[in-house]
């Protein structure tokens, strides 16, 4: 149940995050908080009662790692074709 409701509150944020025009009410976050552009909209929905800090951080190792394994196989294919 407890993974349902997790799912259900990230399948709504990423909800809200498309629907969003690009702009934020929010002051700017902390320089140690900030995390990447792609997450801003996750990291301000502490107000809705959502630690948007946890889900934020979790978010950016994800798009870190999968930035990390895009460019290794961009490396892979480059040496391929030499």
């Amino acid at each position: 149940m407890k993974k349902a409701r997790i799912l259900g509150q990230a399948g709504l944020l990423a909800a809200l995050a498309a629907c969003s025009d690009g702009t934020t009410d929010t002051p700017p976050a902390a320089a140690d908080e900030a995390g990447r552009p792609e997450t801003a909209n996750i990291r301000a929905t502490e107000a809705i009662g959502v630690d948007g800090q946890a889900i934020g951080r979790k978010v950016d190792a994800a798009l870190d790692a999968n930035d990390q394994r895009k460019d290794e196989l961009d490396k892979a294919i480059e040496a391929q074709e030499q």
